[in-house]
């Protein structure tokens, strides 16, 4: 069957896949945006109730359990609840009125109740209200963009033009539906702001009866939402190749193609579940996200091509990139991961290799670990994250008087 070389499969596959997750940015900009909202609202109604019980700034432990304890007003509990109106989603706006309706708040409320109820009701209102919607409309975007471009690039590379049959919506709402984690990603949001919702409360909680102060209760919340940014973002990117590489199966499907194969990206970020998978081939109709067709992991950026037998790969290449230079460069497109990188340890030399691989693998302790010898160091510290990841891991002597030089820093600090 006579296709497009110059590495058209597979530079279309990745591009598209690049895309898909560029489009995704809009959808994390607009759920960060709803986490700092509810951070600051959140924060507010902390400050209220310290600003009118505190006597001189201050307010003991013993004065925060009182507070806290006492019953609050009918008005306030109303004012609470009719913050539901500002939900779209009927869902969860039929939720939220089941829960804040219950006979347990038929009677005597505490500040303590209404505050756990408020941080519950913000979580829902604000963020999980919010990133459903953006994420369902995201989605559905992803899925019709996935099947339309895979469409197209079947047929140019094929260098032949065919009819098609456009997606029903029935496929996209199924697509969508599907649970292939084991929950639905609306239900994991629901689950994640549950959470999120649930350790605020305890924050806010802690820090009136142990008289830290809302200074210190502002930083715990903002590390918490932090956290929380990080699950929704890994969400996002996680669907988001999951509704993409869905769509691009209904496109095989509908262009009768029968099998497909596994892409990797050819880079020092790929995982190992990922590397083991690349160029292998597998049916269209056994298709199974997680075991066999992408997303396999969490923030997995994987895909596939159409496969049509031995033949595909001849005279077409692959881009991978060099983690070393930093540079592209194209590769027999039968070059599969493990070869690319038994390729690059030739190359470059395998303990080179492997120390990026772990600088990669280690990045976010290493960012803490940063932080920590910022601090503590203060000028004397390495003037950048890649300059302290490259003491770490490629100048041992150096490494170790940095660390001891640090301990010595710290007992000063504390003695």
């Amino acid at each position: 069957m006579k296709t497009r070389s110059n590495a058209y499969w597979d530079k279309r596959s990745l591009q598209r896949m690049a895309e898909y997750h560029r489009g995704a940015d809009s959808t994390v900009q607009i759920v960060n945006a709803a986490y700092d909202k509810a951070q600051k609202d959140i924060a507010a109604e902390t400050q209220k109730i310290f600003d009118k019980f505190a006597k001189d700034g201050k307010l003991s432990a013993e004065e925060a359990q009182k507070i806290l304890n006492e019953p609050i007003s009918k008005v306030e509990w109303e004012s609470i609840k009719s913050k539901i109106n500002d939900i779209q989603d009927p869902a969860i706006k039929r939720q939220m009125l089941n829960r804040l309706n219950a006979p347990a708040y038929s009677a005597r409320i505490t500040r303590l109740e209404a505050l756990k109820e408020n941080t519950y009701l913000q979580s829902k209102i604000i963020i999980a209200d919010t990133e459903i919607r953006a994420s369902t409309t995201g989605y559905i975007g992803t899925i019709n963009d996935a099947y339309y471009q895979t469409m197209f690039d079947v047929q140019k590379g094929l260098l032949v033009g065919f009819d098609f049959a456009s997606m029903p919506t029935s496929r996209v709402e199924a697509i969508l539906k599907n649970p292939w984690t084991g929950k639905q990603f609306s239900e994991r949001i629901w689950d994640n702001t549950d959470v999120l919702a649930s350790q605020v409360t305890d924050i806010i909680t802690a820090g009136f009866m142990s008289g830290a102060g809302t200074a210190q209760m502002s930083r715990e919340l903002a590390e918490r939402m932090n956290v929380g940014k990080h699950a929704a973002n890994r969400l996002v990117r996680t669907e988001t190749t999951y509704m993409a590489n869905m769509a691009e199966m209904e496109s095989y499907g509908e262009a009768e193609i029968d099998e497909y194969m596994f892409l990797a990206t050819l880079d020092k970020k790929t995982s190992v579940i990922c590397q083991k998978q690349d160029l292998k081939v597998y049916k269209v109709k056994d298709a199974m996200p997680g075991v066999n067709m992408p997303p396999m992991h969490p923030f997995c950026r994987s895909t596939t091509r159409a496969y049509f037998g031995p033949k595909t790969l001849e005279n077409i290449e692959r881009r991978a990139r060099d983690p070393i230079t930093g540079k592209n460069e194209l590769i027999p497109a039968g070059t599969n991961y493990e070869q690319w990188r038994e390729g690059l340890d030739e190359k470059h030399g395998k303990d080179k290799i492997d120390t990026i691989q772990k600088q990669i693998k280690n990045k976010a302790a290493d960012k803490k670990q940063f932080d920590q010898f910022k601090e503590v160091l203060g000028k004397d510290a390495p003037k950048s994250f890649a300059a302290f990841q490259d003491l770490k891991y490629n100048n041992a002597e150096k490494w170790a008087s940095v660390k001891l030089d640090k301990r010595r820093k710290s007992k000063q600090k504390t003695t």
